[in-house]
């Protein structure tokens, strides 16, 4: 997911409420002469998301989402249009077609000899904010670990020193990746772990 910051006051479109205690020597208070307010007091709009919720934009405010919001940003378009910045970017590229909207991440479970499934886990929800729909998991130990997904006892497997695992879009959506590497004589072992993300979109 990605964080926006509302920005309806810009040099394109103008700027709306200023503060009249800085207004200039001279001025007329009550024309509203001065600075301006940032973020805007006033400026705010409802703006429609890509499941046909409105979202309440006040200036200033952030929000999270998928990156259908980008298309209301400057660069992707102009200052005379932009409504947002974007502050962090997930790296999802936002399509219509809902299935499209992914984005890579990639980690590594480093597990040591000795270590359990408590002990060696990658929350994929909680990191990423979503199930990943691909996942590619690569033992680069000296020996064999187990793999739990899901958290799920039944779904536990041996994955051999060198192996790869791979679960393609279709086979299983993986929420939760966890190793044991608890064997007699077991050595550390790196397991490289591959996800492709869904970006869901909140409005």
């Amino acid at each position: 997911m990605s964080v926006f910051k509302v920005a309806l006051n810009n040099t394109e479109q103008g700027t709306l409420d200023k503060d009249p205690s800085t207004a200039s020597a001279g001025a007329v208070t009550g024309q509203g002469l001065g600075s301006q307010i940032d973020p805007s007091k006033q400026r705010q709009v409802y703006v429609m998301g890509p499941n046909l919720i409105n979202r309440k934009l006040s200036d200033g405010e952030t929000f999270t989402d998928c990156n259908y919001w980008k298309r209301f940003a400057y660069p992707q378009c102009s200052l005379e249009d932009a409504i947002v910045e974007v502050v962090s970017d997930d790296g999802s590229v936002y399509s219509d077609v809902a299935g499209e909207n992914t984005y890579p991440a990639a980690t590594t479970i480093e597990a040591t000899a000795g270590t359990t499934f408590a002990d060696n886990e990658v929350d994929i929800v909680t990191t990423y904010g979503s199930a990943a729909v691909f996942t590619q998991i690569t033992n680069n130990g000296a020996g064999s670990v187990q793999i739990r997904l899901n958290g799920l006892t039944t779904a536990t497997f041996t994955l051999a020193a060198a192996d790869t695992q791979i679960f393609n879009n279709g086979d299983l959506s993986v929420s939760k990746i966890q190793v044991d590497n608890s064997a007699s004589g077991a050595a550390d072992a790196d397991v490289d772990v591959l996800l492709s993300i869904r970006s869901s979109c909140n409005s």
